[in-house]
């Protein structure tokens, strides 16, 4: 018995031994590949790809600033945040073992960003023949924020007013009927085909790459409504390992200043949440995403509730080399009470005469998409359909104000690679439909365009240009219109980037601004069928500074600009109805011809001071937005009331209306915990008129992150 004790005694030692001495072996023969970085910051790899001699390395391990291999490394390249290697050939004399050190370049931040929206193919931020701001992940994260909207808000020369995006002083105010930005997600539009007004409460905030908002006339790529620009929204790709992110934020409005405005004796409350789960695969990504929000409203009758989720899968073909599909798509419901005029200055959060509407929404987008990449050329075919519900009901007897309008968007691009020249043809379609009583019944819309782009590039010299035929018809009525641009960038220096460009925009009138009649107490919204498209031009010219203080990187950006607009379309009060000579209310028409001179300072940057990293967006825009022909007459209303611009307005001067001279934006983030105060010193203000802003908020964020 002792002998056999002794016997297995000694085969446990002796196998225990051999797999020490295996997994020595194995430890001495895998290679070491240590990380560091140029700024001395940590590396955590976010993607890596390596060879050996034998082919592609399959078994590895992952930590921070170390990955494990297989033995015999050839090659490798490394990617993790605002970090790189390049495709690194190593030398064939490497011993097993040997611990090897690949130190990270930093990303010239911002400067090397790669954008879609300027030409709708990846180029360089630094690059661009025209303005465009970049909003990173981390400004939207650490907004308070379930709605796009506010995140823009952040950027320079960027307002949004009542639901509508105004670039530089481009648009006004229109009653969430037309935009002159275009909107996009994923470089698809997100306007409704009825208004043509913005979606941002379907937009998602929760996992985007960026957004990129194009400061100049968009329309030869983006067509009808980038007239003063283009805003895309990019989802962010899922990477090997599983992402998750969850935030949670609440919060109340303040009393306001004045005992008038106090129309209900409790603090109102706001609170919401929203996250993101997303994970490669095998050849798959997947993105799974929600939304929720719960806001009281600051107003009497108004309040926003609503939820989101979407999924977004893409596959690479295993079988077609170069070959991406997939589809995303998203769903809401929402339940809210709109606001449009207030009671009195006195009674600013009251309805003006208790009229208000109430809203049961439903909103759902599905988009498939392909896009296969050779090796010269690239097709991309995208769609989308959209589709809108809003069950509506009004205090206003036998006002029916329901409405639901859907669309469908498809456009194809296919792109040719030379040794400098750079080619992209398209062609887009778009099919709509609307159905309300608003809208007098049915309305229909059809829209096919033809476009190309073209880029020469040659050492420090890049030229672009393009142009576009576009044919819109609602209805019987049929619009057509070409329109051109022209760029030009020259690297003067490593980081200096001189820039200039020329370009045309339009947009139709939506089909709300020409068939839309509905009311609010005493005051009606009227349509105009005559209503003409309006048209405009852009020129600027730019410099880009790239800079670097210690650690800190970024950019700092100079342009000057102006912007013509011809048969602009702004919403009108007045008398409207030809039967009683009366009925007040707005109306869309069209007031002539403006100009916006100006110029823009724009900074953004991130990067370590000492042993703290900074990240900073900011900027200061100037305009002088005025009407060419303040006495030029544009309507007459039902009271035979001549109306121009100086008739229509309380003071002297010819600007135009809604609109900011000076625009100052800040946003400098230092922590990850975010506590937010909006108006701080709770003044009262408006956007535009009987409009009154929100009272002194307070809201706190608590974000959990899985990476």
């Amino acid at each position: 018995m002792l002998i056999a004790r002794m016997y297995t005694k000694f085969l446990f030692i002796k196998r225990f031994t051999l797999l020490l001495l295996f997994c020595v072996a194995a430890y001495l023969k895998a290679q070491i590949v240590v990380l560091k970085s140029e700024d001395g910051s940590g590396i955590q790899p976010d993607s890596f790809i390596a060879y050996s001699s034998m082919g592609l390395i399959r078994t590895f391990s992952v930590s921070e600033n170390r990955i494990v291999l297989e033995k015999d490394i050839r090659r490798i390249r490394v990617a993790a945040r605002n970090h790189y290697t390049l495709d690194t050939l190593l030398k064939q004399d490497l011993m097993p073992g040997q611990q090897i050190e690949l130190t990270l370049q930093v990303k010239a931040v911002f400067m090397d960003e790669f954008i879609i929206s300027t030409d709708k193919n990846p180029s360089r931020l630094s690059r661009s023949s025209v303005s465009v701001s970049l909003l990173k992940p981390y400004l939207i994260n650490n907004k308070i924020t379930s709605d796009i909207s506010t995140a823009l808000d952040q950027m320079p020369g960027v307002t949004v007013s009542d639901g509508q995006v105004n670039i530089r002083n481009g648009s006004g105010w229109s009653y969430g009927a037309g935009s002159r930005v275009m909107v996009t997600l994923d470089e698809l539009p997100m306007i409704s085909p009825d208004a043509g007004q913005v979606q941002f409460g379907f937009l998602p905030v929760e996992n985007l790459a960026s957004v990129e908002v194009v400061k100049s006339a968009g329309s030869v790529l983006y067509g009808s409504s980038a007239l003063n620009g283009v805003v895309n929204l990019r989802s962010a790709e899922p990477e090997q390992r599983a992402n998750a992110r969850v935030t949670g934020f609440a919060g109340f409005y303040d009393f306001p200043r004045r005992d008038s405005l106090r129309w209900n004796p409790n603090r109102r409350g706001v609170h919401g949440t929203n996250g993101y789960w997303s994970q490669r695969i095998g050849n798959t990504g997947i993105t799974a995403q929600w939304n929720a929000l719960y806001d009281q409203g600051y107003r009497k009758n108004e309040y926003n509730h609503r939820a989101r989720m979407g999924v977004r899968v893409k596959h690479t073909s295993a079988r077609v080399k170069g070959l991406n599909y997939g589809a995303n798509t998203g769903v809401q419901q929402s339940n809210s009470g709109s606001f449009l005029l207030w009671e009195s200055y006195a009674q600013g959060y009251e309805t003006f005469d208790s009229g208000f509407n109430y809203n049961k929404g439903f909103r759902l987008h599905i988009d498939p998409f392909a896009e296969w990449k050779r090796e010269k050329v690239t097709h991309k075919l995208q769609a989308r359909y959209l589709a809108l519900e809003n069950d509506a009901t009004a205090n206003n007897a036998g006002s029916d104000q329901s409405n639901g309008s859907s669309l469908l968007y498809a456009e194809y691009r296919l792109n040719r690679a030379f040794q400098h020249l750079n080619l992209t043809f398209g062609a887009a379609g778009m099919l709509a439909e609307t159905h309300s009583p608003l809208f007098g019944g049915k309305q229909t819309a059809e829209n096919r365009a033809a476009f190309f782009q073209t880029e020469y590039k040659h050492g420090r010299l890049q030229l672009s240009g393009g142009g576009r035929y576009e044919m819109y018809a609602i209805n019987d009525a049929v619009y057509t219109k070409p329109v051109f641009r022209a760029g030009v960038n020259y690297a003067v220096g490593r980081a200096t980037f001189l820039r200039a460009s020329a370009g045309q925009g339009f947009r139709f009138p939506s089909m709300a601004e020409l068939f839309v009649t509905t009311s609010v107490g005493p005051l009606t919204v009227y349509s105009n069928p005559g209503l003409r498209p309006e048209s405009g031009s852009n020129a600027e010219l730019g410099l880009k500074q790239g800079y670097k203080i210690g650690g800190f990187r970024g950019f700092a950006d100079l342009s000057i600009f102006q912007m013509t607009l011809t048969d602009m379309m702004e919403f009108s009060f007045g008398s409207w109805d030809p039967n009683t000579g009366l009925g007040l209310g707005f109306k869309s028409i069209n007031v002539g011809t403006g100009k916006v001179n100006g110029f823009e300072f724009e900074t953004m940057g991130e990067g370590k001071l000492g042993n703290t990293r900074w990240q900073l967006l900011g900027g200061y825009t100037y305009t002088m937005p005025r009407v060419v022909n303040p006495d030029f007459v544009y309507a007459r209303d039902s009271a035979g009331l001549l109306l121009n611009f100086v008739n229509t307005r309380n003071d002297t001067n010819n600007l135009m209306k809604y609109r900011f001279r000076h625009l100052i934006r800040a946003d400098n983030n230092q922590w990850k915990i975010n506590a937010q105060v909006t108006n701080l010193f709770n003044r009262e203000y408006v956007g535009r008129p009987c409009d009154l802003r929100p009272p002194r908020s307070f809201q706190l964020q608590a974000v959990w992150t899985l990476r």
